[in-house]
């Protein structure tokens, strides 16, 4: 994984706020992974993600269907942004992640802008 991962959104990784997010979750059943640590995920986590610390998703994509809808997590879109990077590099064909992260979560369901 190269730093540049963490900055730049790699062409076929989407790019969701929470709107969208919730709105698809609503209308189907994306699998959602948090790819934050796991002490950051047992402080507070959107109940249907599945926890994926970035740090083990090289050796857990193995384990993932390439040709499942992912949504990918972090706490602020910078590590999420690696992790989508990372698993299109592996074959990965339907990869989001949340833009602004959790924080952007938190904001969107407090009824925040």
């Amino acid at each position: 994984m190269s730093l540049i991962d963490f900055f730049k959104t790699p062409p076929g990784l989407k790019e969701l706020t929470a709107e969208d997010l919730d709105s698809n979750m609503k209308e189907g059943n994306p699998k959602i992974i948090d790819v934050r640590t796991a002490r950051e995920y047992s402080a507070g986590h959107i109940k249907e993600a599945t926890s994926i610390p970035l740090g083990h998703l090289k050796k857990t994509v193995k384990e993932l269907n390439a040709n499942e809808e992912y949504v990918l997590i972090c706490a602020t879109g910078h590590r999420s942004r690696a992790a989508g990077a990372q698993m299109i590099r592996n074959g990965f064909n339907h990869v989001s992640h949340l833009k602004g992260g959790m924080g952007a979560w938190n904001r969107m369901k407090r009824g925040e802008k």
